[in-house]
């Protein structure tokens, strides 16, 4: 009895009592698994959560750079080779990026303007020898009438940009007010904050259209996340919101993944709307021998040969709901109207000259070293600094004429400057603007 009361009323060893039903070693074992099991699930939380929020992983970017890619390029009826690299498809002018617009989805295309306000024809800046600039596919062939030539969009272009959402859009991250002081009134302009700006203002005016020779160069640009632009546009709208259109070259290895000059076009419906060249629908173009986007040659050289690249943007009275684009003598493609606000009927504010954009622009020192124009100032003049020559702006009476009054204006001259110097006395100014970025004086 003694015995039978100790054995019911003694403590009970733990391990004793699961010994009695579980073999111990079977324990540990099962525990040592859930351990791992649960290892591995916070590690997998811990790559798909942050924040809360889902965490975009490779594979997720993999399969959204493939619809990207898909979207940006149209179907080819004929593939280019170029020389420098770049892949050019000849695509249905029907088929272009423009028809993925809501606005667009019924339009019509108009195969050419009304008429083109060109001013007198030549092959040369006035006073100077420098030339006409073209670019590099063309030798490698043609694009057959009735397509458009698309610079290929490959997914080395993509991987490495921080949003596919707004790839091909200028970063905008505020804009501060400048006064520009014209002879007769004091206007404003609004400059992004992350850029440094050197140009020629016109404003106060209806302006329908703006044309200029521009100087090329190919200035170096210190990260891939900047660019170096030279270029000229029009502008209108609030001045923390406005509309622009725009055209020029540029040096942009985030866009491009290379440093090499290019012909670009842009546009901006406001701050969060617009892109380069046909990276999103908007522009309709209409003729097969230019392509956006493509590299620019031959690229001016210090005291050396000159080249330019004539730049055209007007609107058509007879059919007022365009922006037409040219290249030379070569009318491009156009921005309907209707995907504007500001811009619907008129610009009121017209540009030349250069834009270096870098996101660490007055955030953080020290300045940038990525230059402007040539890299040179411009009081260096012919064959050194980059220039701008014959600007013009068209008004209601549509011609082409120096936009007067006009101003120079440069956020930052002790690192970039523009000066508007005549070799000949007597004859037209050219703009000149550039610089190096940072300097013993631009710090």
């Amino acid at each position: 009895m003694v015995g039978l009361f100790v054995a019911l009323f003694m403590p009970i060893n733990i391990h004793t009592l699961f010994s009695l039903f579980f073999p111990i070693k079977s324990i540990m074992e099962v525990v040592k698994k859930e351990v791992i099991l649960l290892t591995l699930l916070c590690f997998s939380l811990r790559d798909v959560l942050v924040d809360g929020k889902r965490k975009i992983t490779a594979m997720d970017k993999e399969d959204a750079v493939e619809k990207k890619l898909k979207l940006l390029n149209k179907p080819a009826v004929k593939t280019i080779q170029s020389e420098d690299g770049d892949i050019i498809d000849c695509v249905d002018v029907y088929k272009q990026p423009a028809f993925d617009h809501p606005l667009l989805r019924n339009h019509t295309i108009t195969l050419r303007p009304s008429e083109e306000p060109f001013t007198k024809a030549a092959n040369a800046d006035s006073n100077s020898s420098a030339n006409l600039a073209w670019q590099v596919w063309r030798k490698s062939g043609s694009c057959p009438e009735g397509t458009i030539p698309i610079l290929r969009i490959e997914k080395r272009h993509l991987l490495n940009t921080n949003s596919l959402e707004t790839y091909g859009r200028k970063p905008r991250h505020g804009v501060t007010k400048h006064e520009i002081h014209l002879p007769n009134k004091t206007i404003l302009i609004g400059v992004e904050d992350l850029n440094e700006v050197s140009v020629l203002v016109g404003a106060g005016y209806s302006y329908l259209g703006i044309q200029a020779r521009i100087n090329t160069w190919n200035p170096r640009v210190e990260a891939s996340d900047e660019f170096s632009s030279a270029q000229i546009w029009l502008r209108n709208g609030p001045f923390r919101n406005f509309d622009s259109v725009e055209a020029g070259w540029i040096v942009y290895p985030d866009l491009y993944n290379d440093t090499a000059t290019r012909f670009f076009i842009y546009w901006a419906a406001g701050a969060n709307t617009g892109c380069f060249n046909l990276l999103c629908s908007g522009f309709v173009q209409i003729d097969p021998s230019i392509a956006l986007g493509a590299r620019i040659d031959p690229i001016s050289q210090e005291w050396g040969d000159q080249y330019i690249i004539e730049l055209t943007i007007w609107k058509d009275l007879k059919d007022d709901d365009k922006w037409w684009v040219a290249y030379g003598r070569t009318t491009f493609g156009y921005w309907p109207a209707s995907i504007f606000r500001g811009l619907t009927k008129v610009g009121t504010v017209a540009l030349f000259g250069g834009i270096v954009y870098s996101p660490r622009m007055k955030q953080q020192l020290p300045h940038t070293r990525t230059a402007m124009g040539s890299g040179r100032f411009a009081f260096d003049h012919w064959g050194q600094a980059a220039f701008i020559g014959q600007p013009r702006i068209m008004d209601y009476s549509k011609t082409f004429k120096y936009p007067d009054p006009g101003q120079t204006f440069s956020t930052h001259t002790d690192c970039y400057s523009g000066e508007n110097y005549a070799e000949v006395q007597f004859t037209e100014p050219r703009f000149y603007f550039g610089g190096p970025g940072r300097n013993m004086y631009c710090k």
